[in-house]
């Protein structure tokens, strides 16, 4: 895995170009707002920007952001991805979501020569399910990136996540079925950790979630749990932790070279680092390569990002090994 550390490997800036959508709020860095936002400015400004993708913000936040930005200066406009508020029940969902929208047009109407939201995340209420039909998912659905869109005035990705529970595979298709059936570039988000061990699903939930996005065509972002480039043992949670150069790996993989359930499993759970081989060419994983057009592809229309609230932990274990 040697590198000319005077540059990032060229297929190592595809794999990790805009990665990293920076949630330092939240657990465990739990940062206070100031503190995560002028990170986040610094690190645009930084010598890894290229690594670096949105600033998530919750929408209930919004308005302490703009008293922020009330007293600072900045070069550019600063890319957001915002997370709406959620609830279990439908009805009380939608209530919610009307609010999010009165929020997010009021904070547009200020602060749009300083930011730009260009994403919304949010979490789907779980008694979505209960009917055996897509019909009112579908309608949710619809109705959320509809308005989105209405009130920002352009379409951008809404991504929707799921709290899973033993029933993961008919929940993942079913949200990834009706993503794919509005066909409007919104995508699946799938949570690949936390704070404690029943945070981190899967190796299997995780492929199964692969594979399903692949099937229907359907981008996906990941949030929690990949501080690190490499699965490994974490003392401090009790838990095997993904690294984020496995999930990507088999999301990229998977979408290139048509990998089955089981060869995404092994490409998740490889901890040998050195299985992981970056070229000024491409990447190869066992003896699968791709071109460094393939993985910007992959990159750019399926595995987009994870959130994570440290940007400096996989920076320095990929300095570490060696890659720049």
């Amino acid at each position: 895995m040697t590198a000319d550390h005077s540059k990032p490997i060229e297929s190592l800036k595809e794999f990790c170009g805009n990665i990293i959508d920076y949630a330092g709020l939240f657990p465990p860095a739990s940062l206070e707002l100031g503190q995560a936002f002028h990170n986040f400015v610094f690190y645009l400004q930084g010598e890894y920007r290229w690594m670096l993708g949105k600033f998530i913000i919750p929408v209930k936040r919004l308005a302490e952001l703009g008293s922020l930005l009330d007293d600072m200066t900045i070069d550019g406009k600063v890319p957001l991805s915002v997370l709406g508020s959620s609830s279990e029940n439908v009805n009380e969902f939608y209530s919610l979501f009307k609010s999010d929208i009165a929020v997010i047009n009021e904070f547009k109407s200020k602060y749009s020569g300083t930011v730009t939201i260009d994403a919304f995340e949010v979490r789907l209420p779980s008694d979505i399910f209960k009917d055996n039909d897509n019909t009112e998912l579908q309608k949710l659905m619809g109705s959320i990136s509809g308005s989105i869109d209405s009130a920002l005035g352009k379409k951008i990705p809404v991504f929707y996540e799921v709290t899973l529970t033993k029933e993961y595979e008919a929940e993942i298709i079913r949200t990834v079925e009706t993503i794919g059936a509005l066909n409007n570039g919104s995508g699946y988000k799938l949570r690949t950790g936390g704070i404690e061990a029943s945070a981190f699903p899967e190796p299997e939930v995780i492929a199964f979630a692969i594979m399903t996005c692949c099937e229907f065509d359907v981008p996906m972002k990941c949030t929690a749990g990949l501080h690190h480039p490499i699965r490994h043992y974490n003392e401090e949670v009790k838990s095997n932790m993904h690294g984020f150069m496995n999930v990507f790996a088999a999301g990229i993989l998977a979408y290139t070279s048509n990998l089955d359930e089981a060869e995404i499993i092994e490409v998740l759970t490889d901890e040998d680092p050195y299985e992981f081989m970056f070229t000024e060419s491409g990447f190869t994983w066992d003896e699968n390569e791709i071109t460094n057009s393939e993985i910007k592809s992959a990159r750019e229309k399926f595995m987009l990002s994870y959130g994570s609230c440290s940007f400096d932990e996989p920076i320095d274990d990929l300095k570490a090994m060696e890659l720049f």
